[in-house]
């Protein structure tokens, strides 16, 4: 039950360039009703002027500046912890191209202070261009692909994803975190720059004996693909692979790990050339993507952090593509540009 002084809620929205899609999700903020909230913005060292650009348009919300581009978890991280140094009850991570509903905040409060078991509360999370569509309402992780599965991603919103339940996963996106998690799970996992420390997090939080509630009043509406070029070899491909590997390793029992990277292997072998197709535009984009997922597992060291240095090594390694260059970062279009609607 909320008390006359609603529990304080930090939002954490990590930056990096994308000034006109920041810009718009701290606008949808300035909207909300929920009045006991501040909100940190972290910026990973974008070095283009938007940061500056966005402390001086939001001069009320706190903006702290990273030395290096430190990826999802460890960016997030730095908020995390100023937020708790401020004493926040809960903390709401908003990814930067994310817009909510006014009244988004108070249903996934209202069910937090209601179940002291609750580690996690994940919403429904809409396509930003098809309102009506959903990108994300709770899901599972699958235990031989090791992939985040939402069963009504790219679905109508129908009615069919309108009550509350319990999940196995919550998106980063726009994930409540109560003091509590924090306190007992800690802070997002640091092993993975970009990608599955939300599988990581909803994994440990459940292993802490806590429940991840999915509570559709709690909405959104997700511009995704802002920081990256889907299908992109080093991003998706390069990354997304070490990351498989490194969430198997540390989450499968030892028998369990040995035996799904053998099976992995042989995916990589037999299954990937099939599907590294998607996307290719031509046989160099192809071929570079078949060489991603080789140097991946290659690469794989364990339950270790992958810095921003392994990406660019493997960018150098792979080389460039006529689809997705040589960089990787928003695609033409996807940036957000310098405007921002009010």
């Amino acid at each position: 039950m909320i008390t006359a002084e609603p529990p304080l809620v930090w939002i954490v929205v990590l930056h990096w360039r994308n000034y006109g899609s920041t810009c718009k999700a701290l606008r949808s903020l300035e909207r909300i009703t929920y009045p006991n909230c501040r909100v940190a913005i972290v910026d990973n060292n974008s070095q283009d002027g938007s940061a500056e650009k966005l402390s001086g348009d939001f001069p009320h919300h706190y903006v702290l500046f990273n030395e290096a581009n430190l990826g999802f978890s460890r960016g997030c991280n730095r908020g995390i912890r100023y937020a708790v140094s401020q004493a926040a009850d809960y903390v709401l991570l908003l990814n930067n191209d994310m817009e909510v509903e006014p009244d988004f905040l108070w249903p996934a409060i209202r069910i937090a202070e209601e179940n002291a078991d609750v580690g996690l509360v994940t919403g429904k999370i809409l396509f930003g261009d098809r309102r009506n569509v959903i990108w994300s309402a709770g899901g599972y992780i699958h235990g031989l692909k090791i992939q985040g599965i939402t069963p009504a991603w790219n679905q109508v919103d129908d009615g069919r994803w309108d009550k509350v339940v319990e999940t196995n996963w919550a998106s980063g996106a726009m994930l409540l975190i109560p003091r509590a998690t924090l306190e007992k799970v800690g802070l997002l996992p640091e092993e993975y720059f970009f990608g599955a420390e939300e599988w990581d997090y909803s994994t440990s939080a459940r292993k802490a004996g806590l429940r991840i509630l999915y509570v559709p009043d709690f909405k959104g509406y997700h511009h995704a693909g802002g920081s990256y070029k889907a299908g992109h070899p080093v991003l998706i491909v390069y990354n997304g692979m070490r990351n498989k590997m490194v969430y198997a390793q540390k989450h499968l029992s030892r028998p369990m790990w040995l035996a799904w990277k053998m099976l992995f292997r042989v995916y990589l072998q037999f299954g990937w050339p099939k599907r590294a197709r998607w996307g290719c535009e031509t046989e160099e984009d192809y071929q570079a993507r078949l060489k991603a997922a080789r140097l991946a597992f290659a690469d794989h060291c364990g339950v270790c952090q992958i810095e921003l240095s392994d990406l660019e090594r493997a960018g150098k390694a792979i080389g460039p593509t006529p689809t997705w260059g040589n960089g990787w970062g928003p695609m033409k279009g996807a940036e957000g540009g310098d405007s921002c609607a009010n």
